[in-house]
């Protein structure tokens, strides 16, 4: 596999909960794991309003990315997150592209979202996620999809810069 993936290291940004217009800070860190057999990647998120400093938000989980297929730059991935709201996600549909440094996930199905006893709110039935890095910058959007809706709708848009390996 080329490597390593250019989503690895500790970046800081800002970003935005476009629905309502919300601003954050954000601090991520993709730490390698392992290379062999497939890349697997620690994944963690924290959020926080950009005025107030009050945590908003958090993930940890998974990033796999496979050897498959072995004569493409663009590898089958797995993602699985925990979120601290009782859900996980398990975004079974993702490529990687090690050409064009883009990282793209989707979970759409059920089976995709596990919810505990203490879950509130709307759940979710769908979740996009892009990841690209563009002039040193790590940029994702993530779109949602709720009960009730058939349609994806943006809702997070953010930019970073890597401060560590």
């Amino acid at each position: 596999m080329s490597g390593p993936p250019f989503i690895i290291g500790a970046w800081k940004g800002k970003g935005k909960v476009l629905p309502k217009g919300i601003e954050y800070l954000e601090s991520s860190t993709f730490l390698l794991l392992r290379e062999e057999p497939a890349y697997v990647i620690n994944w963690q998120q924290f959020t926080k309003h950009a005025e107030t400093l009050k945590p908003m938000h958090a993930e940890n989980g998974f990033l796999k990315i496979l050897p498959k297929p072995e004569d493409s730059h663009v590898k089958k991935a797995e993602l699985m997150l925990s979120h601290p709201f009782s859900v996980n996600e398990y975004y079974k549909t993702a490529h990687f592209d090690f050409d064009k440094n883009i990282f793209e996930c989707v979970a759409d199905t059920e089976d995709c979202f596990q919810r505990g006893p203490a879950a509130g709110g709307k759940p979710a039935t769908g979740s996009r996620r892009i990841y690209k890095l563009e002039d040193d910058k790590l940029i994702y959007d993530m779109y949602l999809r709720t009960e009730g809706s058939d349609e994806f709708v943006h809702h997070l848009h953010c930019e970073m810069m890597k401060v560590s390996e």
